[in-house]
């Protein structure tokens, strides 16, 4: 394998780990205000009107927060991801 091939192949690497850690911050963001708003009272469609994305987006998160009211966001983002 060339040298350019194998740095080519690193620089992949590197770019799907950033990707994967934007990726989980989003979600890890997304999970802290979904538990902020439940905490608040509101329902599925309130925070997805005000989060302003879509449902299938948030319904399973909102669904662990709510089965899981006790968890950290990390520890939600994990049973989503094991899901």
């Amino acid at each position: 394998m060339a040298a350019s091939d194998r740095v080519s192949q690193m620089q992949s690497a590197e770019n799907r780990g950033r990707r994967e850690e934007i990726y989980q911050g989003k979600i890890l963001t997304q999970i802290s205000m979904i538990q902020k708003k439940v905490k608040k009272n509101k329902n599925l469609e309130q925070i997805v009107d005000e989060l302003e994305e879509p449902m299938e987006e948030i319904k399973p998160i909102y669904d662990q927060v709510k089965q899981h009211p006790d968890k950290t966001a990390e520890e939600i983002y994990n049973l989503i991801n094991n899901e």
